[in-house]
């Protein structure tokens, strides 16, 4: 565990993970169906509506790789102060450890397969605090990643 991350690579985290976090990871599971990865074209938001605030959408070009954020969902907005939307995800990822934060990207990205990740990250806004993170690949080929879904699990402190 690096820069207080625990990242954790394979489902184990279904043991101690928030619920919603669980139904991003199911969501994901029944959109893929039997293949490696879901395409962008399988995800329907209104099927998900309750978990929109925390879906990020990811860009993914390669050679060399590059990720822009696509879609930022209203919590990350608030948690950040800003939305980031079009913009590199190298120069803005957010999370204590920038570099941990983009390595579970990219790790996604490189096994093809959810990465969880949760650090005690408090927020520019004391209003939120991170408690868990899902980065998920999508693809439309079933091989090449070429976009990334992530959830990131706010909760809101009083």
């Amino acid at each position: 565990m690096k820069g207080g991350y625990r990242r954790i690579l394979d489902r184990s985290f279904l043991d101690h993970c928030g619920e919603r976090v669980r139904r991003a990871l199911a969501y994901w599971d029944a959109k893929r169906g039997d293949r490696s990865m879901p395409a962008r074209a399988d995800i329907d938001p209104n099927e998900i509506r309750d978990l929109l605030p925390g879906i990020i959408l990811i860009d993914v070009a390669h050679d060399p790789l590059r990720l822009t954020y696509r879609l930022v969902g209203s919590d990350e907005v608030e948690a950040r102060g800003y939305n980031p939307t079009g913009m590199d995800v190298a120069k803005h990822v957010f999370a204590a450890t920038a570099a941990e934060g983009y390595r579970t990207y990219t790790l996604a990205i490189e096994r093809r397969q959810p990465v969880y990740d949760e650090e005690p990250f408090l927020c520019a806004n004391p209003r939120l605090n991170e408690v868990g993170s899902l980065v998920m690949p999508l693809s439309n080929d079933g091989e090449t990643v070429n976009m990334v879904m992530a959830f990131i699990d706010y909760r809101r402190n009083q």
